[in-house]
């Protein structure tokens, strides 16, 4: 294949989830990729394996985000495996639910180093090498409102969101900077069917969504050349009320 006409994919949490429903489907769309994981090993050779047998490249990196010295070495070491690696998705997070005054110092820096430092520093790396391309953040349609009890959570994906929007100023217009905010997609394991039905009915379409409907967005993303500095609420207009 023409070098020039190559494309490669970083994906940070990329080995489950949201993650590896977008690696797969980009992979089915001619990308190689380049996966992140930090505790998700077996899933992470799953994805690659399911990859390699679409016949796309695949590559694996271990690494605690929280480590800045990883995220400097990640991103070299994902263009020197795929010089023609042209997008970014930052999809990887934590999550704690706490309020203000049951927020501790270890949980503050936990999510403020993942969900916003780590991405800060990624873009930043990215965009060093990259000439042309796209950065997508993962976002949470919670950034629509103030729920105390997600408070330093919302406050670390508020923060990602209006970073979307520094980097697609900053780098404009060889790099695209976008968000997605995802609503109810895939709930925690440890929530009951009864649960996920009360959430549901505080959607408007009335259902939780999947991951195609993300996966359909960052395409829709990565192939409109006009869209820089847009955040997409795919969240069923849970955001309106």
């Amino acid at each position: 294949m023409d070098e020039i006409k190559r494309k490669a994919a970083l994906i940070t949490g990329g080995a489950k989830r949201i993650g590896a429903g977008i690696a797969v489907e980009l992979a089915k769309d001619g990308y190689d990729i380049a996966i992140h994981y930090n505790t998700s090993e077996a899933e992470a050779i799953e994805t690659q394996n399911e990859i390699k047998h679409l016949g796309r490249e695949c590559s694996i990196f271990k690494g605690n985000l929280k480590d800045l010295s990883f995220i400097n070495e990640l991103v070299m070491v994902a263009f020197s495996t795929f010089p023609h690696l042209n997008v970014l998705i930052n999809s990887a997070s934590t999550f704690k639910r706490a309020e203000i005054i049951n927020t501790t110092p270890h949980i503050f820096d936990e999510l403020i180093n993942v969900n916003l430092r780590a991405p800060f520093f990624l873009i930043k790396e990215f965009a060093k090498f990259c000439e042309e391309g796209n950065i997508i953040n993962i976002l949470d349609t919670k950034t629509a409102k103030y729920q105390n009890v997600y408070s330093a959570y919302i406050l670390s994906r508020t923060a990602l969101l209006e970073l979307t929007e520094f980097a697609a100023v900053e780098f404009a217009p060889k790099i695209r900077s976008n968000g997605i905010c995802p609503g109810l997609i895939l709930p925690n394991g440890n929530e009951d069917e009864e649960y996920v039905k009360r959430l549901e009915t505080k959607i408007p379409l009335g259902k939780k969504g999947n991951i195609f409907n993300i996966t359909e967005t960052v395409k829709f993303l990565l192939n409109n050349d006009f869209i820089t500095g847009e955040i997409i609420y795919v969240d069923g207009g849970e955001n309106l009320k």
